[in-house]
Parts: structure tokens; C-alpha cells; sequence
């Protein structure tokens, strides 16, 4: 069922790209990182022991200003290891999302995401794979033509598996450096 999520958005998204036009305004590449917090409250759920459930992540992304309110973003989100008892839980996931945006200003706009994920949790000597959805919204601050900053709030839902032995929501807050390349 969650396969097919992730289809369907990626299906969207492609479609998206084909059926508007490369001509639009204020449309463009665009990759960025990001530094934040992630936090997994319920890894600490019925544990027994020491129990940490927030972690320092990591984000990479790229993707495409269709125009100005419509854009298309993929990216690689490195959770940490967040510790529950005696294990370290480490988890990352890949993500393709949506994302409208609303502009203030030339410099300030507001935006939403909402897509799908694949991720993937390990504690040794168990591993498991889910997808899922994803949404956020941030802002997003325009210092040129070419640089931007971001300061962002995502959850990942159902994070986790089976074999773990429990699924979590993560919301990540976050801030992230955009680039626009110029060819």
C-alpha cells in the first residue's frame, strides 16, 4: 500500500514536470543542506533503560521551481542514532515531495511539502525497510539570485518496522543553505 503511495506522488511529479512549461517565471534548479534536530518520541516507548529520542540530522536535497508557487524536491535524510536502552537505532530515508509556495515578498515566501519516503532503520542486528508520507512547511529567505536560506519543520509517519519492534512519527526542525546554479 505504501509502495503505491510513493508511486502515485512520483507519478504526479513527473507528470508535473512534463505538463508545464520550462518557460514559466522565476522557475530553476536548486540544491541545498541542511543541519537539524530530529526527535523520535515514541523509540522511548515501553523502553527500560536509558532512552534518547532526539538526534542532531542531516539533510541533502535538489529540485525544481516549476514557477513561482509549484516546485518538485527529492533529498536524503540522515535521522542519527538515537539510543533506546543498550541499542542505537540509526535511520535514514530518501524522499520526493511537493512543494508550494507562497510569496510575501521578492525575498520571503512561505511553503508547504507533502510527498513520500523510503526509509530504512537499523539496530543490529535487525533492519527495516518502510515508506510512508512526509509533509513540512518553512520559510524561505532569498539573500540573491543565487543563495537562499530555509528554516523548516518535516515528520516522516511511521518510521520503523515490525522487527524493530515499534514505528515513529520523526519530526525534524531544521535550517538549510539553497544554491541556484547558473548555467
Amino acid at each position: 500500500m505504501k509502495c503505491k503511495a510513493l508511486l502515485a506522488v512520483v507519478s504526479m511529479a513527473s507528470f508535473t514536470v512534463v505538463a508545464l512549461p520550462a518557460t514559466a517565471q522565476d522557475t530553476g534548479l536548486y540544491v541545498g543542506a541542511g543541519l537539524g534536530m530530529a526527535n523520535a518520541r515514541q523509540v522511548c516507548a515501553n523502553s527500560t533503560g536509558g532512552c534518547d529520542s532526539s538526534e542532531t540530522s542531516l539533510r541533502l536535497f535538489g529540485g525544481y521551481q516549476l514557477h513561482r508557487n509549484l516546485g518538485v524536491e527529492g533529498g536524503y535524510q540522515y535521522f542519527g542514532t538515537f539510543s533506546r536502552g543498550s541499542r542505537g537505532l540509526v535511520s535514514n530515508a530518501l524522499d520526493v515531495v511537493a512543494v508550494g509556495s507562497w510569496p510575501f515578498t521578492q525575498e520571503l515566501s512561505a511553503y508547504g511539502k507533502l510527498g513520500a519516503y523510503l526509509a530504512r532503520t537499523s539496530s543490529a542486528p535487525a533492519s527495516e525497510d518502510n515508506s510512508g508520507f512526509v509533509y513540512g512547511v518553512g520559510v524561505q529567505w532569498a539573500l540573491n539570485k543565487d543563495w537562499g536560506l530555509r528554516g523548516e519543520w518535516q515528520r516522516y509517519n511511521n518510521v520503523g518496522g515490525g522487527g524493530l519492534g515499534f514505528n515513529t512519527d520523526i519530526d525534524v526542525i531544521s535550517a538549510s543553505v539553497v544554491w541556484r546554479p547558473r548555467f
